[in-house]
């Protein structure tokens, strides 16, 4: 029984850790279903991906072995901040992997509301 408890609150921390922000910077950007970034292990990207002007699709990307860990967060980490007009001092903590998770809860919680997205799976968020 206690296996279990453990199982569940991993799991439930788990979903959080990229979820939260992921749920914060899809609101932010005015994205059409942003619940979808606590699916486990690819909501995040799918949120990122569909942040800036990408097909969330590319989130699959996340199990094949080196891309998901190496590849995705240098990606995302460079393009999310020229997308979104942000500081490219924003790539130096998004692009590093592990560490790119508490760079995502800055991210998210500093972006402004304001940001009027444009593309494919974005509506637009009045200022």
């Amino acid at each position: 029984m206690e296996a279990v408890l453990t199982m569940i609150v991993v799991i439930g921390v788990g979903l959080c850790v990229g979820g939260i922000p992921g749920y914060v910077l899809a609101k932010r950007r005015g994205l059409r279903n942003p619940i979808v970034a606590f699916i486990p292990l690819v909501g995040l990207w799918i949120v990122l991906f569909e942040s800036i002007g990408r097909s969330g699709w590319l989130g699959l990307l996340a199990f094949v072995p080196y891309v998901g860990f190496l590849v995705l967060p240098i990606w995302t980490g460079i393009e999310l901040p020229a997308h979104h007009g942000r500081s490219r001092w924003w790539t130096a903590i998004l692009a590093i992997p592990l560490l790119n998770l508490a760079g995502y809860w800055a991210y998210a919680f500093t972006l402004p509301k304001h940001v009027s997205p444009s593309g494919p799976g974005l509506q637009e968020v009045a200022a």
